[in-house]
């Protein structure tokens, strides 16, 4: 018998719609599934998704945390006017990490590291908080799980809200500045590109429907207009100086585009 997420319910402190978090993903006993009628006839076998070819960029960690990041925010929606899949931002961010990583580097040795902790960087923050945490470290490593608590600004349980805006806010910029001071015992490069690429595709996002559709658009965010401003602003400042060149000037120009 075929079973389906529960109604989505909204987080009142993200507008992000989620349901209630299951248990952890464990073993599913493999279903043997019938080709269509009138489709081609069933392979006798079905790839080893887990054994990747000789050649390949990447190892089995990725798919996996791509399946893992998919389920956990399956319910979920963009902040959008046609429902987008929230997964599409984590796939998104993912991508930008790898644009703006590959050939530099200080990023060349943990590049695997960085795109797997892209896509699962809203999940603590989204689908379950600490369970969450655990469950990304034990199957991801700790170095996966340390980029993503860097990028998480709060990390609720599920049902609870999130702390205030402002001030969660603040204090995540604050981490993030030390994140990214060259040469200090906290500086973590690697942490700061995958939240820069966070923050640089809702900004691209934000500032093209506010480029359709005015300043209106950005009252549907806990910060309101100026507080959007500010946030993107503020962040950008924190994190430039662990950025490579052509990520600051792409973070500069959607920035423009927003007015800041």
């Amino acid at each position: 018998m075929a079973s389906y997420p529960r109604r989505p319910q909204t987080n009142p402190s993200t507008g992000i719609a989620r349901s209630a978090p299951g248990p952890a993903l464990g073993y599913v006993e493999p279903v043997t599934v019938d080709p269509p009628p009138g489709g081609p006839p069933a392979a006798d076998g079905v790839p080893d998704l887990l054994s990747l070819p000789d050649g390949a960029r990447y190892s089995a960690r990725l798919p996996m945390a791509l399946a893992y990041a998919a389920v956990m925010h399956s319910p979920q929606v963009r902040k959008d006017d046609v429902g987008t899949p929230y997964i599409t931002h984590p796939m998104a961010v993912a991508a930008l990490v790898w644009h703006y990583g590959l050939g530099v580097p200080m990023y060349e040795e943990e590049m695997e590291d960085l795109v797997i902790a892209a896509l699962l960087h809203d999940v603590v923050e989204d689908a379950g908080g600490a369970d969450r945490l655990h469950e990304i470290r034990a199957m991801f490593g700790p170095r996966v799980a340390d980029i993503v608590v860097a990028a998480t600004d709060s990390s609720p349980e599920p049902g609870a809200d999130k702390p205030p805006w402002r001030p969660r806010k603040e204090a995540h910029i604050a981490h993030v500045r030390s994140l990214s001071e060259p040469g200090s015992d906290t500086a973590d490069p690697g942490a700061c590109l995958v939240i820069a690429c966070d923050k640089m595709h809702n900004l691209t996002g934000t500032a093209l429907a506010v480029e359709a559709s005015g300043d209106a658009y950005l009252d549907r965010f806990r910060g309101g207009p100026d507080g959007t401003r500010w946030y993107y602003r503020e962040m950008f400042d924190a994190l430039r100086p662990a950025l490579p060149d052509p990520l600051i000037a792409d973070y500069a120009a959607r920035l423009a585009t927003l007015g800041t």
